[in-house]
């Protein structure tokens, strides 16, 4: 009976792990097209604004769903620890997209713009250490339920 369980819930994981991927994938080349040149005197180094709100709303999105599917699975699980992995993985994403904003921000004199927007860049640097993965971080078994999302309120 167990051995059919687990079946049941490495086969109900499948489609989920597939889909990451592929978001993941697409993420990514989104990102490699986060940063672009204009041309003129004044060359700047920019962000396309267009490429970012869609990377922003594929990475909430996916956070959204992880979530959701988190909330159903037991905190101890192994599947839960994977779904956490992703998690991190995409709030990663997210904080490099910031702290390359934060870097043009300030080659591009527009720092105090980016101060109004996100604060402090000290809470991204610690959010970044917080959520990585290295090994470190497994020795800690830190999770994402360490924070709190707003929906747990």
């Amino acid at each position: 009976m167990l051995k059919i369980q687990l079946i049941w819930v490495i086969k109900s994981f499948e489609p989920l792990i597939k889909q990451l991927c592929d978001e993941m994938k697409q993420i990514d080349l989104l990102y490699k097209k986060l940063i672009v040149s204009q041309a003129g005197v004044d060359s700047k180094v920019t962000i396309d604004e267009h490429v970012r709100s869609k990377l922003y709303k594929i990475i909430l999105e996916e956070l959204k769903k992880l979530r959701k599917k988190q909330k159903r699975i037991d905190y101890a699980a192994d599947e839960y620890e994977d779904l956490d992995r992703e998690m991190r993985q995409l709030l990663l994403k997210e904080i490099q997209v910031i702290m390359d904003e934060y870097i043009l921000a300030k080659e591009n004199s527009t720092l105090k713009t980016w101060k109004e927007m996100y604060g402090d860049i000290s809470h991204y640097i610690n959010n970044f250490y917080y959520y990585r993965m290295d090994e470190q971080y497994e020795m800690k078994k830190k999770r994402l339920k360490d924070y709190k999302f707003l929906d747990d309120e």
